[in-house]
């Protein structure tokens, strides 16, 4: 387990710029728009590690109760400058297009802190910074709820999470 004392990032208004061409915007999500992801996301952890020292959580348990489940998602629907279309309501993950990546955080309230949880982004993505991206809105979305530590949970056969966190 590894804590973070978070502080703000002066980048977060990259937050949803595009990757190498393609809109990308980070929305919560609302319903089952990352469950391929965290399909994805299981294998990987089986294929590393024993059952026992997998302890995922389901989408369900993260749309629900105290946390809070962001997804990144690439346009669907650009207008004619290659934008995304702009509406007048925030849309729901389900609304923005392809979820490509996705993050979690749990709220430990009375003990201070946050659990950072289920980040991951499909393999076509990564190399572009969305992880940091996908990491700096979580950060922002403990800030906001007031808790200035984060917590997660790494494993000992994943060197390219020890060099993001």
């Amino acid at each position: 387990m590894r804590d973070k004392v978070l502080g703000m990032d002066p980048d977060a208004s990259q937050h949803k710029q595009g990757f190498d061409g393609v809109s990308i915007s980070l929305e919560r999500i609302v319903g089952a728009e990352a469950d391929h992801l965290l399909v994805l996301s299981d294998q990987y952890m089986a294929s590393l590690y024993p059952a026992e020292s997998n302890h995922l959580v389901s989408s369900e348990s993260l749309r629900a109760g105290d946390a809070v489940f962001l997804g990144a998602f690439r346009s669907s629907s650009p207008d004619a400058a290659g934008q995304p279309a702009k509406t007048d309501t925030m849309p729901s993950g389900s609304e923005s297009g392809e979820c490509i990546g996705c993050v979690a955080a749990r709220f430990y309230r009375e003990a201070g802190y946050a659990e950072i949880k289920r980040l991951y982004v499909q393999e076509a993505y990564r190399g572009s910074g969305l992880s940091r991206t996908l990491m700096s809105a979580i950060e922002a979305e403990i800030l906001a709820e007031g808790i200035d530590c984060a917590r997660l949970e790494m494993g000992i056969h994943q060197p390219e999470a020890d060099a993001l966190y």
